[in-house]
Order: C-alpha cells, then structure tokens, then sequence
C-alpha cells in the first residue's frame, strides 16, 4: 500500500508536467481552456493522454522500458524547467487544497484507493490477457501478428501501454499495476470536490454526472488492481461527459465553449483508442466542429483535426502490427494484406463470440447458431439473466429517455433548446444504442447507463420547478431512488472484500501479478510459454511471451527466425 501511495504521487507529478508543457506547446496552434474551466484534474488527464500516445509511439519501435522511461523524464525535465512557473503554481494550488476540507475528502478517497489496488483478485481478463499484453509491450514494444499467438492479444488497448510506462519493472523486483488505481482517485477527488460545492450552483444536472463517478467508483472498488481496459476507458468517459455537462449548464458565457468543447472532443476521439466500445463518443466533436467553422477558425479547425487524428493514430498503427487489421475485430475494414495478418475467419467467429456471450446466449447454443438468434429470442434471455440491481438499472433507461423526450418539449415550447445540452444527451443515447445491439455487457456501457437516468431527471427537475431548495432535495431523492440498490449491492460488496483482505498484509508493496504453471515450447527455434492448467484461464505475466490457450498457439507459427519478426497463421 504505501509503495501503492509512493507511485500515485510519481504519476500525479509526472502527468501534471507533461499536461502543463502540452498545454504551452498547443496554445500556439488551438485555443486551450483555461485552468479555470478544466481544473488541476483536465492538465493531469491532458499529461495522462499525453504520455499514453508517448508509449504507444514508442513501443512501435521499441519495448517500453528504462530507455523508454529514461528519455520519458529528461523530456519532462526539460518541460518543467521552461514551464517552472506553472508547475509551481498549481503545485502551491494542490498543498492549499489538502489543507482544507477538500483535501481532507482527496486523502481519503486516495487511501481507500491505495487499499483496494494494493490487494484482491484480479480481473479474469487481466489473468487472461492484460498482465500479459502488458509484459510483451515492456520486452518487445509491439510483436507482428502476435494476435495469431493469442486473439485477445489483437484487442490492442493505449490503456495497455500506459500501464506498461508505469509498472517500473526495469527497476522494481515486481511490476506495478497501480494505474486503475490512480485513475479512480483522480476522477474521484474531482467529482466529490464538485460536489462538496452543490450548494452554491442553482443548476444541479452536472453534480449528478459528478455522482455517477463517485457510484462506479464503488462498482469497481474491488478490482482496482486490476489493469483492466474497460475501467480506464469508464472513467474516462465519465470524466468526459461530466466535464462536458459542466461546461454546458454551469458557466457564465459562450467565450470558453470552442477551448472546452474542443478539448473534450479530442479526449473523446483518444478515448476509443482506450476500448472500442467508446467509439461512438466521438460524436461530441461534431458540435466544436461547426462552431469552428461558423466562426471561420479555419487555422483552428485544421489544427484539432490534426491533433485529434495524432492521438488516435498510433493506436491504428499498432493495430495493423499487432492484427493485421485497422481495427480489429472490424471485418468491414480491410485495407491490408500482410503475411500475419488474423485470418478474417478467425476475427469474425472471435467478434461474433463477444456479442453472443453479451447476450447471454453462451449456455444455450454455439457462436454460429447463437449469432443468428433475432432480438425477440435473445432479449427475453438476456433480462432473465440480469440481477434484480442490474433489472433496475436498465429499467431506468427508459424513464430517462422518457425524462429526456419531456425535457425536449418543456425546451422547444419555451425556445430554449440548447446545442450543448442536446450533444450531451445524443452522445449518450447513441453509446447506449451501439451497446445494446453489439455486446451488451453492463460494464461495457456502464458509465452511459448511469449517466442518462439521472441527469435526465435532475434536467427534467430543473425545467419544472425552479425552486432552489426543491432542487437540492430532488438531487438526493433522484440518486437514491435511480441508484439506491445498486450502491447499497456494492457497498457491501466492497465493505465483505474489506473484511477479506485487511489482514493479507500488503501495507508496503501491492499484491504481485497472478502466475500460472507454464511449459517451454520451441517453435522452429524460438521459445514461447503455454500455460499448463488452460482450466484456470491465467497467463503468467512472468513468461514472455505466453499463451493460456494452446488451440489458438497451434493454429499458428513464427515467421522467421526471431521473435520479433512475429507470427503467422498456419
């Protein structure tokens, strides 16, 4: 735990420089919000993304490690001395703010943070393939084809690659998996300090986004040492949504719409790189978008694209890398022909498969038969197998999309229908839509499920009763009747795996990554790892590079004589 609380305070430093010397360096192409609008929590997520893009460039040409790391810091340390007046005030900013009641909050969401993520049981699918995938970017960078060796492999993530920046293993006996971890305290300590300030905003619809952070919080408490994607990608969107809705209902004027919406929009468009799942977010950027070009900031308007496709193209690199694919698993775009490309065959049954075990239909029919299932048959199956929690959860989607339809009316009939508002609740009924007909697992569109119910009721509150005091009230009653269950469920979830794991004695360094008993295997020369227990579904972070299917192995074989040059299908 403490070595837990040590990295979270290297991390916050390291992304706060490099978010305060992006920031300078892009002020001479865009207009960039002001600290103001996007707080001290907006320069560290820009240092995040920042860093993210960093890595993964990096890995394209070489494995993320101490040169990796190395040139990393001098680059920083050349940022900090330029920009050591801004780096000083907002470092003087951060020591004033743990000395008040805000940070007496932060310190403790960091503290229940650092427990969670310095102990428990890891995700399946980090034991699967995210300890893993991490561990072949920090020795090789990127492997051609290397989704021929494992699919989950070809689920290329930039969330993997930060993760690899930071575990520190070239200098650390052990890796950290501490990123998930710091993600939650970050986007945490923001909501909740918004929050701790409700009472001064007649508008409460952003608080209730700030609400949806603190409660996926909770929801995901128990697997934050877990380097999982979907949390990552989750809170980043929440953070987008939020800061969105924020920018949208409480500021003063116009003047900061185009910095703020436009800085959001290239988040949104990073945040696909995160999980695929997201990539309808990218719809927010079409509001900057016209307001650019109303306003004839052509200079401007080409600089975002260009900034927005930087961020997201080293993402598309490594896909082709790794896949073969541009986006893999997206049959419909083919635009290569490389020898370890994944066979379409085997990206088709891999895509079809995730959408069959979305819709709960893995215990009744096979991915062929199971993927012609029509929405009549598989709805009916998929809701009976949802909790009573999860039941309430999607249950009130549809009051929130009636809450919405209400709030379109109450707004076209008075004239007050607003641009942002709107973006902000197609953005999330778009989300919604591609996550129900894709794969519907909640965790998968968690963060818009959460977020259209109670901002629609909150907005819905507003435009009714104007009263101030009535608003405050409504806030509380809104949560506790959207989300009651849901938070109670988790809280003692969190509150058993507490009792669970508070006498296992990480209190100095967190818990290592899962292993597994793994086999030597040569192909044609080169040694890989299988993992001999398949039943168990963990693939040893420890070996590299290693499988824990050998059917997925065998179907393929290296292409030359060295790791590096990758692997092929047979």
């Amino acid at each position: 735990m403490v070595v837990v609380l040590l990295s979270y305070i290297y991390i916050f430093l390291i992304c706060l420089i490099a978010g305060v010397a992006i920031r300078k360096a892009l002020s001479r192409f865009i207009p960039i919000p002001s600290e103001e609008r996007i707080g001290i929590t907006g320069i560290v997520t820009t240092g995040i993304v920042t860093l993210t893009v960093y890595a993964e460039c990096f890995s394209i040409f070489y494995k993320v490690g101490a040169v990796c790391h190395a040139l990393m810091l001098t680059i920083l340390a050349i940022g900090a001395y330029k920009c050591r007046k801004e780096v000083s005030a907002l470092l003087i900013k951060v020591k004033k703010r743990f000395r008040s009641k805000e940070g007496v909050v932060c310190l403790i969401i960091v503290l229940i943070s650092a427990f969670y993520a310095s102990r428990g049981v890891f995700h399946r699918d980090t034991g699967i393939y995210h300890a893993q995938a991490i561990r072949i970017i920090e020795e090789y960078g990127v492997i051609k084809g290397i989704g021929n060796f494992q699919l989950h492999f070809a689920y290329n993530s930039s969330y993997l690659a930060l993760c690899a920046l930071f575990t520190m293993s070239f200098i650390l006996p052990f890796a950290l998996h501490t990123m998930t971890g710091f993600i939650m305290a970050l986007f945490t300590c923001y909501a909740a300090c918004g929050l701790m300030k409700w009472t001064s905003r007649v508008s409460h619809t952003a608080d209730m986004a700030r609400l949806a952070i603190i409660i996926y919080g909770i929801t995901v408490l128990e697997y934050l040492q877990s380097p999982a994607t979907d949390y990552g990608a989750m809170y980043m969107v929440l953070y987008i949504m939020c800061a969105w809705i924020t920018q949208a209902v409480e500021k003063k004027d116009d003047a900061d719409d185009i910095p703020v919406y436009g800085y959001l929009a290239v988040l949104s468009i990073f945040t696909v790189s995160m999980k695929l799942s997201a990539a309808a977010l990218v719809v927010l950027a079409v509001l900057p978008f016209i307001l650019l070009v109303k306003k004839k900031m052509t200079k401007e308007t080409i600089s975002f694209i260009v900034i927005g496709f930087l961020s997201f193209l080293p993402y598309l690199v490594r896909n082709v890398i790794i896949s073969g694919w541009l986006l893999y698993p997206a049959e419909a775009i083919d635009l290569f022909n490389v020898v370890w490309k994944v066979p379409a065959e085997y990206m088709k049954f891999d895509a079809n498969q995730i959408k069959v075990w979305g819709r709960e239909l893995q215990d009744i029919t096979s991915v062929e038969e199971g993927i012609t299932v029509g929405i009549s048959e598989w709805l009916p199956i998929w809701w009976e197998k949802k909790r009573f929690y999860e039941k309430l959860l999607l249950a009130f989607q549809v009051a929130g999309a009636g809450a919405v339809l209400l709030n379109l009316i109450i707004r076209k009939v008075r004239k007050k229908i607003r641009a942002d508002v709107a973006m902000f609740y197609i953005a999330v009924f778009i989300n919604i839509a591609m996550w129900f007909f894709t794969a519907p697992f909640i965790r998968y569109g968690l963060a818009f499920l959460m977020l259209l119910p109670i901002c629609a009721a909150m907005d819905l509150a507003e435009n009714i009763f104007k009263g101030k005091a009535f608003l405050r009230f409504a806030m509380v009653a809104i949560a506790v009747v959207c989300f009651g269950n849901w938070t109670a469920h988790y809280l003692k979830v969190d509150k058993n795996r507490f009792s669970e794991h508070v006498k296992d004695g990480y209190y100095v360094t967190p818990i290592p990554f899962p292993d597994s008993e793994t086999e030597r295997i040569d192909m044609n020369g080169i040694i890989v790892y299988n993992t001999v227990h398949e039943d168990d579904e963990v693939n040893s972070y420890y070996n590299c590079p290693s499988s824990c299917y050998g059917d997925m192995m065998n179907r393929s074989e290296p292409i030359g004589t060295t790791l590096k040059e990758g692997f092929k299908a047979k």
